[in-house]
């Protein structure tokens, strides 16, 4: 077994047991914020780009939990939908596909993940300041909304990823073309 197929298979699980931790993590993070319970949050593992206690005047109820849950949920499914397509990726490496147009599609596909993530972070904070001020008194509850410069960097890495996949595709088509040339 090769050195790439050995680190992708690896990488591969690492980016599978990423997985199935996402939506846990989530859920168990909104279930247990602002309670004893919450171990995540008080090391620092996870943090949120907000602050709750400066959002929301009274304690979460439930169903402001669940609401949450599945809207932070939403937005995972990005996160989730890259980490498919990297195990994919991952998984070729390991059989020695490794400049395949399958590849290729694959980083066109993380690439537009990329600017899945920056919009769908455009959406997500609305509804989670709605969601988390909804139970405030009336003149308390807002929406905020901000593009940082951080989301304009990530943008960047976007185009650079699609540039890599376009790369990468005209780089199939050559070989493949040379290979039925006589």
């Amino acid at each position: 077994m090769s050195n790439i197929e050995k680190h992708s298979r690896k990488v591969r699980k690492l980016f599978q047991t990423f997985l199935v931790l996402t939506p846990l993590m989530v859920i168990y993070f909104w279930l247990t914020t602002n309670t004893p319970y919450n171990f995540i949050s008080h090391t620092g593992i996870f943090n949120l780009s907000f602050d709750i206690n400066e959002l929301t005047e009274v304690p979460l109820t439930l169903t402001t939990r669940l609401l949450a849950m599945v809207a932070s949920l939403l937005y995972c499914t990005i996160i989730m939908y890259a980490l498919a397509v990297l195990i994919k990726l991952f998984k070729n490496y390991e059989q020695n596909n490794i400049f395949t147009l399958e590849n290729a599609q694959s980083y066109q596909k993380l690439g537009y993940c990329i600017f899945y993530w920056v919009g769908g972070g455009l959406l997500y904070e609305p509804i989670m300041s709605l969601i988390l001020t909804f139970n405030n008194p009336p003149g308390h509850r807002m929406i905020t909304l901000t593009f940082v410069g951080l989301d304009f960097l990530t943008i960047v890495l976007g185009f650079i990823v699609l540039i890599i996949s376009w790369v990468m595709k005209e780089g199939y088509q050559l070989a493949d073309e040379q290979n039925y040339t006589i």
